[in-house]
């Protein structure tokens, strides 16, 4: 499965390990779309139990703020090899 997989990105010029902006992104993109998940989940809850619209956007809001705390580590770990490759006498201090 993953032979077919590799095939299928290099196929299509679309390699995520071989960029590493793209990973970013990736990440980026996965944190957005759990943003509008929610709010469209919320949206759809308050309209059918409007006597709980104040509750149901409070839930929603910390489950954003829950979505963009989890989404912060990802991110860190794709964007990681981008700063080593910018700063390169990181690696020589690293260990004293």
């Amino acid at each position: 499965m993953r032979r077919l997989i590799k095939i299928f990105r290099t196929a299509i010029g679309f390699d995520v390990a071989e960029n590493r902006n793209v990973r970013v992104v990736i990440e980026v993109a996965h944190i957005l779309i759990g943003l509008v998940a929610a709010v469209l989940i919320a949206w759809a809850a308050a309209w059918s139990y409007p006597r709980a619209t104040d509750d149901i956007w409070l839930v929603a809001f910390a489950c954003m703020a829950a979505v963009v705390l989890m989404g912060i580590g990802p991110v860190r770990r794709a964007y990681a090899p981008d700063r080593a490759k910018l700063d390169p006498e990181s690696g020589d201090t690293v260990n004293g």
